[in-house]
């Protein structure tokens, strides 16, 4: 029987949750990771994971197995310019969701 292929992107924020912190009491904390390592392996499964850099560190990066299924992309916080910018950009979508002229 052939398995079928779902074609899924998980979006997980604030991934480190998911995986006890280095030198955490948590040796009876559930370890996520461990679970999704697989899935990923086999290539059944895509994630987006969000952190900061600090908590990504302490425990994505504390995992080999589980750090090297994942490419590291930085995303620095817009400026206020870009962010003005963003914001009269998505101006038109907000204004026909919600009624011309209400915003």
């Amino acid at each position: 029987q052939a398995t079928q292929r779902v074609r899924v992107i998980l979006f997980i924020d604030d991934i480190h949750n998911l995986v006890p912190a280095a030198g955490a009491a948590g040796a009876t904390m559930m370890d996520g990771g461990a679970l999704l390592k697989p899935a990923l392996s086999r290539g059944e499964l895509r994630i987006i994971g969000a952190s900061s850099i600090d908590k990504y560190k302490k425990t994505i990066e504390k995992d080999p197995g589980l750090e090297r299924r994942f490419q590291q992309i930085f995303v620095e916080q817009p400026s206020v310019e870009q962010t003005v910018s963003i914001l009269r950009g998505l101006r038109p979508r907000y204004e026909r969701y919600h009624g011309e002229g209400r915003l």
